[in-house]
């Protein structure tokens, strides 16, 4: 392109130049080379859905392909010269996003253009794409940055959930990625009955990001594949690359006997990264998104009630629930630290009415809570009086809007209440106060017990030595509580030099310096100890780290 001066242009001048050599540009290539021959699967499916159903619903068409018109499109990715209308930096987030797109090479053009047809002219959906994402698409795009990772990844979690990290597919995936709970696993995300990793937009996007980069270093560095495989999973699409070797056929994307759904996969998010392109080609006007920072991760090192301390900082509890979802109770889990997403201009704020709970009245629960069955002719009041505390605590604790109890209600009890020696005692009271045994009544499941107790039928079992499997006899009694065990994230067993050998599961919100300091050892000594880089000391939930710890400190160190 010759070389103009646009200072004494204005805008919509300069608008209009880059426009023509667009046009110019795109006339060039038209009449320069032919159309190439390239892969049709899913070709000739109809939509079956008119333009307005799309408005009404306010949800993303994303699985009705559109009808071809036929009509040959040079989008604005391949020509170069992508139209901002936001200026030439990034005050836009927009803008941002389009600067580092970095998907290329061959393109099944024609099942891109349907998707292409379907977003177009959907001025409501993408004001609603605005709304939904704002709070968490620049997050997203650090992220992918800092990973030097195509900024188009930015938008999967429009085609995963509508960027809503509390959403949740028939087949059970869950959060802004849609991980499902077997990959959730593998990718070291831990679910228990305080969170869900896969809700939580820090950990899944950093958990999401991981599993791209291996799938992307597993398929030689094509990405088409990499995104068809976190789709449909590594092993579909590397059976489907080993079919068509065998027949002699392509093995890029667009050449593989995927599903629909794969099939579909990478075309959608194509078509959405061009519309967002050059939405005004496309009957879009998008509203500019400020490139700036609108949440920020903190950590807290304590369990904290999210409606409280949104109170105490002046956030609307309901946006903070909403940035929150992993948290299923509204608390973060107990003794652990955890990562909280608030709004960028209330950290501060936040972090004073987190220190602040010290010394108020929040309730606190243990990591075996105290529960109470509610029953006949039982009040809050009489339950508070009983166990000394408040009907305020406990409206707090178990999220209840007023006083309306019923009976067979189960009610977690603070930490700090006392339990009392009544008549009908419950029987996880009994076991507390029976040197940590429970006795086994009629209809007992292991499960159902480790639930009660706040623990894993797997850690009961183990305590116990028994098989998960095993049959219960009633009168039977179960360890719920034994000295180490009462942290499942700590296993340890003494070495010949006196010294304990300490397997630490990671949890959520620990970082390397944090576990090294739990145990009275250098951070060098944890990097040695399990070889791991210096430079780059990452962990994450469900990782085992291995350590040697002197027998005195581990049992000053045991949770009680």
């Amino acid at each position: 392109m010759p070389p103009h001066s646009t200072a004494a242009s204005p805008p919509h001048v300069r608008c209009a130049r880059r426009r023509l050599w667009r046009l110019a540009l795109a006339a060039l290539l038209l009449t320069g080379c032919e159309a190439p021959n390239m892969h049709r699967s899913g070709i000739g499916e109809s939509a079956g859905h008119d333009a307005s159903i799309y408005d009404e619903l306010h949800y993303w068409p994303l699985q009705e392909p559109a009808q071809d018109d036929g009509e040959l499109c040079v989008p604005a990715s391949l020509i170069g010269l992508a139209d901002d209308p936001y200026g030439d930096g990034h005050d836009d987030l927009w803008s941002r996003l389009r600067a580092g797109y970095g998907l290329g090479g061959r393109v099944d053009e024609r099942r891109v253009d349907q998707y292409i047809d379907t977003y177009s002219d959907k001025q409501r959906l993408f004001d609603r794409l605005g709304s939904d994402a704002s709070p968490f698409l620049h997050y997203v795009v650090e992220e992918l940055e800092q990973r030097n990772m195509p900024l188009e990844i930015a938008l999967l979690p429009i085609i995963e959930s509508g960027y809503n990290p509390e959403a949740v597919s028939p087949g059970k995936a869950a959060g802004l990625w849609q991980i499902v709970p077997g990959t959730a696993s593998t990718m070291g995300l831990e679910h228990n009955g305080w969170y869900d990793g896969r809700k939580d937009v820090v950990a899944s996007t950093e958990a999401a990001l991981d599993y791209l980069e291996e799938l992307h270093r597993r398929f030689d560095g094509d990405w088409y594949l990499a995104l068809a495989a976190y789709n449909t999973g590594e092993g579909n699409v590397q059976r489907a690359i080993e079919h068509n070797r065998r027949l002699g056929k392509p093995t890029d994307y667009w050449s593989l006997p995927l599903s629909r759904q794969a099939c579909n996969y990478v075309p959608k998010l194509l078509a959405l990264s061009r519309v967002l392109e050059a939405p005004q080609d496309h009957g879009i006007s998008l509203s500019p998104m400020a490139n700036e920072v609108s949440v920020v991760p903190v950590e807290v090192n304590k369990q904290v009630d999210l409606h409280r301390a949104a109170t105490r900082a002046g956030i609307d509890s309901r946006e903070l629930m909403s940035l929150n979802p992993a948290y299923k109770r509204g608390f973060t889990a107990p003794d652990t630290s955890s990562t909280l997403l608030v709004p960028a201009e209330d950290k501060q704020n936040f972090l004073a009415a987190v220190s602040g709970q010290a010394v108020g009245n929040a309730p606190v629960v243990s990591a075996h809570p105290e529960h109470y069955r509610v029953r006949s002719g039982d009040t809050l009041r009489a339950i508070a009086r009983l166990h000394q505390t408040t009907p305020e605590a406990l409206r707090s604790l178990n999220r209840l809007e007023d006083d309306r109890i019923a009976a067979g209600q189960e009610l977690l009890i603070p930490a700090d209440a006392i339990v009392p020696p009544r008549r009908f005692p419950t029987a996880e009271s009994v076991a507390l106060k029976n040197h940590g045994l429970y006795t086994v009544k009629p209809g007992d499941s292991l499960s159902q017990i480790a639930k009660r107790f706040g623990t894993s039928t797997q850690q009961l079992a183990a305590l116990n030595t028994i098989g998960t499997g095993s049959t219960l006899r009633v009168g039977q009694k179960l360890k719920v509580r034994d000295g180490l065990a009462r942290d499942p994230a700590v296993a340890a067993t003494a070495t010949a030099d006196g010294r304990l050998r300490v397997s630490y599961t990671v949890k959520g919100g620990d970082s390397v310096a944090r576990i090294a300091d739990r145990f009275n050892v250098a951070v060098k000594q944890v990097l040695a100890w399990n070889g791991m880089n210096p430079a780059r000391p990452l962990i994450h939930p469900g990782q085992v780290l291995v350590l040697y710890v002197e027998q005195k400190l581990a049992e000053a160190r045991k949770p009680g």
